[in-house]
């Protein structure tokens, strides 16, 4: 029996109609394996593959087709961004997970919408990306977390409330991500009260901050507003500890992954940041997402982890929706998603495909982070 049901399959694969089976549904993964945001890539990985993994073992998608990921390093850098995006063009992948980097994605955003393949991030944050997506504009283009725009309105709203600081300085790295962070938080800065001292862009891979610290230590603002990331951010900080600056962060630092070392030293102390996720949000399906990641990897899941699990989850869902693996079928069936977003909110896509609805402000208090407030922006 199973060498005539193989002979029928060779059969059928010779005449050009194999079973659907054999066809895996290929999703395409950008993302920065190497470079600075390559640890960040790592925990986006996680997701990823949990949520692949979960669709698989319940029996994938139109019938029983498994997903496959093909999975590329962009280097967070936007020419090999554009040369990643052009090769997953190029292989069909169904849809795109996707560019983790802001640059990248921006940098990314034509080829694919060219191309009529969606392509969504729960990690780029840059405004731009917002403003240049939705119908009327780049339809194929999807961001599940808020832009740093919605992010710093948040921010704002709740630093001119409670009255934390008057004055604040600027580091930001000299990336789409670091200016549109920093151009972020000056737009809000002065109906928060507060003023600005000082703006810096320093390249990413900067080694020494120390020149830029004891100027900051000269200053000595209330807060130090951070848009770094990987290494050059945890550099900053580790460098910040070790000068003895006792100045608490705000902006887009991240308070936790590699900075708890420096959280639980009291490095960080009375710090404050407009985050896209926490694992300790109280909801049935976030205890269950950070239950396995804890399991698989030791250590509790990061927004990045966040942004590829729910992106895979959305992408699977549309294809599911749309009956189809066609570009433009699973575009529209991806607009029409609402999803869990695992902080206890059932989200959609609004004109501009951002689904990035709620905000997370987190704070440093006795070494130990905590989630002040969830904010909805609109």
């Amino acid at each position: 029996m199973k060498t005539k049901t193989w002979l029928a399959a060779v059969a059928a694969s010779v005449l050009g109609v194999a079973p659907a089976l054999a066809q895996p549904i290929v999703i395409g993964v950008s993302t920065p394996k190497t470079g600075p945001a390559a640890v960040a890539s790592e925990w986006e990985m996680w997701g990823v593959n949990l949520a692949v993994d979960e669709i698989n073992s319940a029996g994938g998608l139109l019938g029983g087709r498994k997903i496959e990921l093909m999975v590329l390093d962009n280097k967070c850098n936007p020419s090999e961004g554009v040369n990643v995006a052009n090769k997953l063009v190029e292989a069909k992948v169904v849809a795109i997970e996707g560019a983790h980097c802001s640059s990248v994605h921006l940098a990314s955003m034509k080829i694919v919408a060219d191309a009529k393949i969606p392509m969504i991030t729960g990690i780029a944050s840059n405004p731009q990306i917002t403003e240049l997506a939705g119908p009327g504009r780049n339809e194929y283009s999807f961001r599940i977390s808020p832009s740093d725009s919605a992010m710093m309105d948040a921010l704002g709203i709740y630093l001119g409330q409670k009255k934390m600081f008057k004055t604040v300085s600027i580091v930001a790295e000299d990336t789409d991500f670091g200016r549109g962070g920093a151009d972020a938080f000056k737009a809000v800065a002065g109906k928060a009260g507060l003023k600005i001292l000082s703006t810096d862009y320093p390249p990413q891979n900067t080694p020494d901050f120390t020149s830029l610290l004891t100027r900051l230590q000269q200053l000595h603002p209330d807060a130090i507003a951070t848009f770094q990331i990987g290494g050059d951010s945890i550099n900053f900080l580790r460098q910040a500890m070790q000068l003895g600056v006792k100045i608490p962060y705000t902006g887009r630092v991240e308070l936790g992954g590699r900075n708890q070392p420096i959280i639980e030293a009291g490095g960080m102390e009375n710090s404050i940041s407009a985050w896209v996720y926490n694992a300790t949000i109280e909801d049935p399906q976030n205890k269950a997402f950070v239950q396995k990641i804890e399991a698989k990897h030791k250590s509790e899941p990061y927004l990045q982890t966040w942004a590829g699990y729910q992106s895979i989850r959305i992408i699977a869902q549309a294809i599911k929706d749309a009956n189809s693996t066609e570009g433009p079928k699973v575009m529209e069936a991806m607009r029409k998603v609402k999803i869990d977003n695992l902080m206890g909110k059932v989200v959609g896509f609004d004109d501009h495909n951002s689904m990035g609805h709620y905000v997370v402000l987190q704070t440093v208090k006795d070494r130990k982070v905590a989630v002040a407030e969830l904010v909805k922006v609109e």
